[in-house]
């Protein structure tokens, strides 16, 4: 195998797994706070998808501008959300925390709402959004990458640093890092837990909100688009550790590098099975996950 292949293949490795670690961001956080798996993550990824198809449609805004109207408009769905679908779960059982089954199988039916919602309105055409942005490559390091792979790779790290540096430098931000740590004792400090929650939700689907508008230029829009993301965002998070933001988008990285460069030997729909094992391989290691703690 050509060693500049090779080279290449991992260079676009880092950019998918990036992507994959942004992807991942929200669902990660939302699992760390609330202790909740949030099934229908994909489902708001593809809604930001469809919100940038319709806000180029309808208004002529490019995918990346669109960001600025979706990013706002996904964190009061994924408030309210949690508010008027997840916040009664809890409330009924009395407590801070809900039973993960509970939860699992109440996203579960949102995911098969939302989903089914999408394909009554949109239908199952393929959609897509071209944005205006001419460049369509990059050479870096005499390589030639995908100048909407590199835009939505760099963002997932911005974004990421950007949330770590907000929950550690904010009063709101340490609320939610106070809650996830122990949300009994922060109760007990004066936190007001379920705005915490919902806050939190609503936060963890802006951070998909944006990756959606971000990834809506090369990747074709169907109602049934954000099934395989989410699957992809559990495993990217389960092997970076759960509710760790530096572990989703390590998880990510070994995810897509191993896989971009499996693909150049095997078939694509195999080199995403071996990435399966060795994700399993990883956890029998480490189960807490590359970053996660025990």
């Amino acid at each position: 195998m050509d060693t500049y292949v090779l080279t290449y293949a991992a260079f676009n490795g880092l950019l998918v797994g990036a992507m994959l670690g942004g992807i991942a961001l929200g669902l990660s956080l939302i699992f760390g706070v609330l202790r909740i798996v949030n099934f229908a993550h994909g489902s708001f990824l593809m809604l930001a998808m469809y919100a940038a198809f319709w806000l180029q449609k309808l208004g002529g805004i490019d995918p990346y501008v669109s960001v600025l109207i979706a990013a706002p408009l996904m964190f009061v769905l994924g408030y309210f959300v949690q508010w008027f679908v997840i916040g009664p779960l809890i409330r009924r059982e009395r407590a801070l925390v809900v039973e993960p089954v509970s939860a699992l199988l109440l996203t579960a039916g949102v995911y098969i709402l939302i989903d089914n919602l999408a394909l009554m309105a949109f239908g199952p055409n393929v959609r897509s959004t071209p944005s205006l942005v001419q460049v369509t490559s990059l050479m870096v390091a005499g390589f030639p990458l995908n100048t909407f792979r590199v835009v939505a790779a760099v963002a997932a790290l911005a974004m990421a640093a950007g949330v770590s540096l907000w929950l550690a430098r904010t009063d709101l931000g340490r609320a939610i890092r106070a809650t996830a740590q122990n949300r009994d004792a922060a109760a007990m400090s004066g936190v007001d837990v379920p705005l915490v929650y919902n806050v939190t939700f609503g936060l963890g689907c802006a951070m998909v909100g944006v990756m959606g508008c971000l990834i809506a230029p090369f990747i074709p829009i169907t109602p049934q688009v954000g099934l395989s993301f989410g699957i992809k965002s559990f495993i990217v998070v389960v092997l970076g550790g759960i509710g760790s933001i530096a572990g989703s988008l390590v998880g990510g990285i070994v995810i897509g590098l191993f896989e971009s460069v499996a693909s150049q030997f095997v078939a694509t729909p195999t080199a995403s099975i071996f990435s399966l094992g060795l994700f399993i391989l990883i956890l029998l290691v480490r189960p807490q996950g590359l970053m996660g703690r025990k």
